[in-house]
């Protein structure tokens, strides 16, 4: 009698534990597949910010090239309209000192008196 309740007791108890054990890993298989759910949703967010940056990187290197462009022909326009008025200033200072030798002389010696004066201070 008392063997039999035991025994009872005791195939009752290891039913008890193996649904127990059956449902820690179901559980477990379940936490799994969350884990690697979550593990490739972050991968493909990761792949997803690394794509928008990567688009970013290459928008801003054509950018920069783009305005290199412009900015190299702007210092050409700028260059060539520096040279234009050296060559015509030029021409300009040879004009007046063909038809005013004495008042460039007056104006050349004025200039040096007061360089001078500067530079004795």
């Amino acid at each position: 009698m008392f063997s039999r309740g035991k025994d009872r007791t005791v195939s009752e108890a290891a039913e008890t534990m193996e649904d127990q054990i059956a449902d820690l890993r179901d559980q477990i298989a379940t936490l799994a597949k969350l884990v690697a759910q979550e593990a490739s949703d972050g991968a493909d967010e990761a792949r997803s910010r690394f794509s928008l940056f990567r688009k970013n990187a290459r928008k801003a290197r054509d950018d920069a090239a783009e305005n290199l462009d412009d900015l190299i022909a702007n210092g050409e326009d700028i260059l060539a309209e520096l040279t234009a008025r050296y060559r015509d200033t030029g021409r300009e200072v040879r004009r007046t000192v063909r038809e005013h030798p004495v008042a460039t002389l007056g104006a050349a010696a004025l200039a040096g008196f007061v360089i001078a004066a500067i530079l004795r201070r």
